[in-house]
């Protein structure tokens, strides 16, 4: 007997016991019940208290060691000891997303403009004397890289990067850590390091870095978004390259 194709009763799908297990050992661990550097129940208090099998157990802490929130130790003082997963972890997954997915450099482009604006703002109000130091001198290496493609691609993401980390927004530094790699290495995003962009991109960076040594966070994010904007449109508008130059 087959069900009726109309029928409400849909397939039932049963989770994994590991599934179900990492769940709500995550939960326990969200909730600080257990702090960096403790140690969860040994496997086989974990086999005892849960019922299920050394298998299943194992299986539901390697799902905690991929999220980031264990490590495991071997040896006689050894077990699954909490770390909780820092920002590098959230850019790496990010990163791995973008990839594997094939996710268009237009659409990278978008979210950059949506971000570093917001980013800039927040590094000309939050931003301290050592980190606008670092931005400084990252400036001043820009400069001096405009006639070297590879170094200047690779300074210019360290001073976006210098000035995500003086915004003081962890979420919107993990972001702009993950696309920014792969916005640099794309191969479609080669002709916006012509010498003309490059010097135009020097310009935009010192009116930046102004906003942001004023303080001045309406600026910051005004300068910024014409800058990463242009890039974009650049990027996925070659014919867009006159107009630029013209500005």
């Amino acid at each position: 007997m087959t069900l009726n194709p109309d029928s409400l009763i849909a397939p039932v799908i049963v989770p994994k016991a590991s599934d179900i297990l990492a769940a709500r050992l995550r939960e326990i661990i969200v909730q600080g019940r257990f702090a960096p550097g403790d140690f969860l129940p040994t496997e086989r208090e974990l086999v005892a208290e849960t019922k299920l099998s050394r298998t299943s157990v194992r299986d539901a802490l390697r799902v905690l060691e991929a999220d980031g929130l264990i490590t495991t130790k071997v040896g006689r003082s050894g077990g699954s000891m909490v770390t909780l997963p820092g920002r590098a972890s959230v850019a790496r997954s990010v990163e791995l997303f973008v990839r594997t997915h094939g996710v268009r450099l237009e659409s990278l482009l978008e979210c950059r403009v949506a971000v570093e604006p917001t980013l800039a703002a927040l590094a000309a109000k939050r931003r301290t004397k050592a980190q606008l130091e670092n931005i400084e001198a990252i400036h001043e290496r820009f400069i001096v890289s405009v006639d070297n493609v590879t170094e200047y691609k690779r300074i210019n993401l360290d001073w976006h990067l210098a000035i995500a980390v003086a915004s003081g927004n962890e979420p919107l530094m993990a972001l702009m850590e993950a696309i920014s790699a792969p916005i640099r290495d794309a191969m479609d995003y080669q002709h916006v390091t012509t010498p003309e962009l490059r010097a135009l991109a020097v310009k935009a960076h010192t009116a930046i870095l102004k906003a942001i040594q004023d303080q001045d966070a309406d600026a910051a994010f005004k300068r910024m978004d014409r800058h990463v904007s242009g890039y974009r449109d650049i990027a996925v508008q070659p014919d867009q390259l006159a107009k630029a130059a013209q500005e």
